[in-house]
């Protein structure tokens, strides 16, 4: 066992440049996302903080979440916060080059290039009884 549970999102921290094709769903039109995503280790390195300044459409939308390792649960986790004033909860999982994110209402499944310089995947939206919709084709590059 690592002696830090966190060491394995190393891959993450640094500044990527992010762009999105955002679908269209039941609730909203298509377009597109840009955004800066900037991933620091808190002292100690037991948590990460993730800052997300992008642009649906050209509007802005920013938030922010803290990532973990709840060791009750046995998981990594993220919690973040936006703008707008919304929060979510999050179970995350990195193995190897896959990488996932779920949520109550939103889910990302991703997987990272052989140098780990590039992560592309999925957003989706939970769709009621329909299950789930896709809602952005994402692809994070290391700036």
């Amino acid at each position: 066992m690592p002696a830090n549970r966190m060491s394995k999102f190393e891959v993450f921290i640094g500044v990527w440049n992010t762009t999105g094709e955002v679908l269209e769903t039941q609730t909203s039109p298509a377009g597109t996302l840009s955004a800066t995503d900037t991933y620091q280790w808190l002292p100690g390195k037991h948590f990460i903080v993730h800052s997300v300044d992008a642009r649906f459409d050209g509007q802005p939308a920013r938030s922010m979440e803290v990532l973990g390792f709840d060791s009750t649960k046995q998981q990594h986790f993220a919690r973040s916060y936006d703008d707008q004033g919304s929060t979510e909860a999050f179970v995350l999982e990195l193995k190897g080059r896959r990488f996932s994110i779920e949520g109550k209402t939103v889910r990302f499944n991703g997987r990272f290039d052989a140098e780990k310089n590039c992560l592309t995947g999925l957003w989706e939206l939970k769709a009621g009884k329909a299950g789930w919709q896709p809602w952005i084709k994402l692809k994070l590059v290391r700036a």
